[in-house]
């Protein structure tokens, strides 16, 4: 048998990921472990953590064990009619035309609507109710007789969009989709999200919409697993200069990083030019190597790199309380040992007391910032000279 070079890319980074010490292995079995025991969750993770190379990987481990896993991104959408059609969609994807799934869909469509939509079930959507047409796929789900699992990607998202734009039937919907999780209860559930499901639900009156769900928080590597993450081969083969480095060399990274998610790990790896003595065909990458690689990427060229951050503020926050969390971050981006609460309400003085912690629950839960010692500061600081560099005032 052979492969194509994407077949191998594939089967290697998931092999060596497993292998080493970032694979994730001891939350896909705790999540894992969750599902099996009737839980559903909301898995909360900041952005370019790895949440969604997690997922992909549990998805695959529980197909490996029988499960039916649908994957559904619902990020940009804004209405109920939408997220029915594409849930539909991928487990038409997964199950054959000739499954029990179809014969007891179109038999619950034929009963509520009659006949008139034709062999696809996503022909019915326009016809019928969303939260009735996901009713009958999660009934004809349960009929399947296999565990089965739905994964919703962003869920956070999609319930800005929609309550945005309609307050009320975002409201109807999200209860509703609770009631079908409570009557469906062999239909397991896990939904991710880079922003704070916790605030948008509660900032639109939903947070009882969400109040069954298991929390479990992705967090980032620790110095092992990132230390293991940027020696992996899969990781190495990545970069423009493969290299050894010492775990005392890496610390440098890992201070300045802060917050050593896999995304910002293989950026400055990306950026190092290791001028050590060479060992086995690598050269050796030294601490000055490191600064190097970090300060290159706060060049004017890179910034794109980073603005993520920015976008995610000015997108995601109302006007209101994006002006705020700009002040705050612009505000914490001056120096590495952040602020007290005390201050930057001060310094924030045309806001109320409670905006600002507000705001600082925001970004916290985020993943921007985090609370130590009773200081707030950049969880990064390679992020913080980013902020402090292009977008303070």
């Amino acid at each position: 048998m052979t492969l194509d070079f994407d077949e191998f890319i594939h089967i290697g980074i998931n092999s060596w990921a497993d292998k080493f010490m970032h694979g994730r292995e001891n939350e896909r079995d705790a999540l894992k472990r969750k599902l099996n025991a009737g839980q559903n969750i909301h898995m909360p993770a900041p952005r370019r953590i790895g949440k969604t190379w997690t997922i992909n990987r549990l998805a695959e481990d529980m197909r490996n064990e029988g499960w039916l896993i649908i994957e559904v991104d619902v990020q940009g959408m804004s209405a109920p009619d939408k997220f029915a059609e594409r849930l539909c969609q991928k487990i038409q994807k997964q199950l054959p035309t000739k499954s029990g799934l179809h014969a007891t869909l179109k038999h619950r469509l034929d009963t509520l609507i009659g006949g008139n939509w034709g062999t696809n079930p996503i022909k019915a959507i326009g016809q019928v109710d969303p939260v009735i047409f996901l009713g009958a796929l999660l009934e004809a789900l349960e009929k399947e007789g296999r565990q089965s699992a739905i994964f919703v990607d962003e869920i956070a998202y999609f319930v800005l969009g929609f309550a945005e734009k309609n307050e009320s039937g975002a409201k109807d919907f999200f209860y509703e989709l609770r009631n079908l999780q409570a009557e469906y209860s062999n239909v397991r559930w896990l939904f991710t999200g880079s922003i704070g499901l916790h605030f948008v639900a509660e900032r639109f009156g939903l947070g009882g919409a969400f109040v069954d769900l298991t929390t479990f928080i992705l967090e980032p590597f620790n110095e092992i697993e990132a230390g293991s993450f940027l020696r992996a081969p899969a990781t190495q083969m990545g970069f423009n200069h493969q290299f050894h480095v010492s775990d005392e060399d890496l610390k440098v990274l890992f201070e300045e990083l802060g917050w050593l998610a896999p995304y910002y790990l293989r950026l400055v790896g990306n950026e190092v030019r290791p001028t050590g003595p060479e060992e086995g065909g690598k050269l050796t990458a030294k601490q000055e190597d490191l600064r190097a690689a970090m300060q290159k990427l706060l060049e004017p060229t890179r910034k794109s790199a980073f603005a993520v951050w920015r976008e995610h503020i000015d997108k995601n926050l109302p006007h209101t309380d994006r002006d705020l969390a700009r002040g705050v971050l612009g505000r914490l981006s001056a120096g590495a040992n952040g602020e007290t609460l005390d201050t930057l309400q001060a310094a924030m003085a045309v806001a109320k007391p409670k905006a600002v912690r507000d705001i600082l629950d925001i970004l916290q839960s985020d993943g921007l910032i985090d609370l130590t010692e009773g200081r707030y500061r950049f969880r990064s600081g390679l992020i913080r000279r980013y902020w402090q560099q292009y977008e303070a005032d």
